[in-house]
């Protein structure tokens, strides 16, 4: 069945065309594990599941093409946000998405807790 990877973080839109544009990516059957939250200043997407580690890829393309999103003005407002990425089988990484997209490094030890 393959290995478990718990994936949590988010994305920030910088305008609502933005966020329009990720509810089409996502298409008519998104992933369960977004979430809208509604109210506030903030404009966000927040993801938190444990995915197969086969269908990692598949959600790591769609954070892709949410961070190549064009910029929201002419000051490049782009997409940003933060994903911890913790495979069951070890390792530990951080998906940065800024400047249009996703820099994958090893996640800060600090983060080690949400595994325990």
């Amino acid at each position: 069945m393959g290995a478990w990877v718990h994936v949590r973080g988010w994305l920030e839109f910088q305008d609502s065309g933005q966020r329009r544009s990720f509810e089409r990516i996502l298409g008519g059957a998104p992933d369960p594990g977004w979430a809208f939250p509604q109210g506030g200043w903030l404009d966000a997407v927040c993801y938190a599941r444990a995915v197969r580690a086969q269908h990692v890829g598949d959600l790591l393309d769609v954070i892709r093409q949410a961070a190549a999103l064009p910029a929201a003005d002419a000051d490049d407002d782009r997409v940003v946000g933060l994903f911890l990425v913790s495979h069951e089988e070890g390792g530990r990484s951080e998906w940065q998405v800024r400047d249009g997209q996703v820099h994958i490094g090893p996640a800060d030890a600090r983060h080690d807790y949400l595994d325990r």
